[in-house]
């Protein structure tokens, strides 16, 4: 008799075990079968198939070797066109000829300069490669904050040996160089373990409060339960009409974190300058505006002051500005820049570039570069 009743108790556990499973299964298969990843550890037996970034013990992540992709995507008003995304074997969108004897510019950045909303050759830098007539390495990580660019700075500056580098920064920089800002975010927070620079050192940390040791095992071991977090988290974040980003303006609860963040940013873009040496910096902001206070672009336009980095002002003001004349400048998310976006940026940073004579560009490709122009970019 207590053996049915301890049955009875223990078949809705069991049910929740077998489901989950079976669940497991079913979407490891389906990623084998799609895209030939391993059934056991996740990693594309052909690097390139599932998806744009892979975990990274170092970087958390990273861009995933030789991936390519062709397809559709939609601009914001729904609208489709083609898409072909290639990264190459060690993950660059953009990857210049070294020796052609033309001035070589490392770009690093984040999503934007990933730019897996656009294909190789609609790419704000390949924009920039085509007016300038330069050799451009191109580095982008969906998610990145500051000391996982440094990382990808440091690992090829060398090999790379740029004449230039720019520097796309993104507002959310500064939520996710924290891992105090990070936690209490519900829109910059991706749930992955990431690296921060704490105390002058590399800490790993997952910037989650709520269950904690079920997000670090479905990060290891269970592919569904990932998905489910995940989409938990976007229905919480949906609902909530404040987050921590609100809350850094001057004053704000969160303004003491917010300034240790820009703290700590100068600590990882000082590395990044010293390591540069004599070498020109160059960098610009994305994502003004709500939910980010001004402090936000203050705070970089302080740091890019004290370290000497050049600061264009007019890229992202430039596709603003188009967008409010009515320009779809946005991919389907709402955020990222489509074809269009990314032609307006390449063409004001081409403009900035040639006017402050960086690379002896003024001498040379003055009559080249057109005035950036909103209403000529909306093709």
């Amino acid at each position: 008799m207590n053996r049915k009743r301890y049955l009875t108790l223990l078949l809705p556990f069991l049910s929740v075990v077998f489901g989950v499973l079976a669940a497991e299964a079913t979407l490891r298969f389906y990623h084998f079968l799609t895209w030939d990843i391993s059934l056991i550890d996740g990693q594309p037996r052909k690097m390139g198939g599932l998806s744009p970034i892979i975990m990274d013990a170092e970087l958390g992540w990273r861009a995933t070797e030789n991936y390519q992709h062709e397809g559709t995507r939609n601009n914001s008003d729904g609208k489709p066109y083609a898409l072909k995304i290639s990264q190459n074997r060690q993950g660059f969108r953009m990857f210049g000829q070294q020796s052609s004897g033309k001035p070589r510019v490392f770009v690093i950045g984040d999503s934007f300069t990933q730019a897996t909303a656009v294909s190789d050759d609609k790419t704000y830098y390949s924009v920039i490669s085509e007016l300038l007539d330069i050799e451009v390495f191109a580095y982008g990580g969906g998610g990145y904050g500051t000391l996982q660019e440094w990382l990808i700075f440091d690992r090829y500056f060398d090999s790379l040996k740029p004449d230039l580098v720019l520097w796309q920064f993104s507002t959310n920089d500064f939520i996710n160089n924290s891992p105090e800002l990070e936690t209490a975010s519900r829109i910059n927070n991706n749930g992955m373990i990431r690296p921060y620079w704490i105390n002058h050192r590399i800490d790993y940390i997952l910037p989650k409060q709520s269950m904690v040791n079920l997000r670090l095992f479905a990060l290891q071991y269970c592919r569904i339960c990932y998905v489910a977090l995940s989409r938990v988290d976007r229905l919480f974040a949906d609902k909530l009409k404040t987050t921590v980003e609100t809350e850094t303006s001057t004053g704000g609860s969160a303004h003491a974190a917010f300034r240790a963040s820009v703290d700590i940013t100068a600590e990882i873009m000082t590395m990044a300058r010293r390591r540069a040496a004599s070498i020109p910096m160059v960098g610009f902001i994305v994502g003004l505006g709500q939910p980010y206070g001004p402090e936000y672009e203050q705070g970089f336009k302080e740091i890019s002051r004290s370290l000497k980095i050049i600061l264009l002002d007019d890229v992202e003001r430039a596709v603003l500005t188009a967008e409010q004349k009515g320009v779809v400048v946005r991919a389907a998310d709402g955020a990222h820049w489509n074809e269009s976006g990314h032609r307006i940026a390449g063409e004001a940073i081409a403009a900035e570039m040639t006017k402050a004579c960086l690379l002896n560009l003024c001498r040379s490709m003055r009559a080249v570069v057109p005035e950036a122009s909103p209403a000529a970019s909306s093709h």
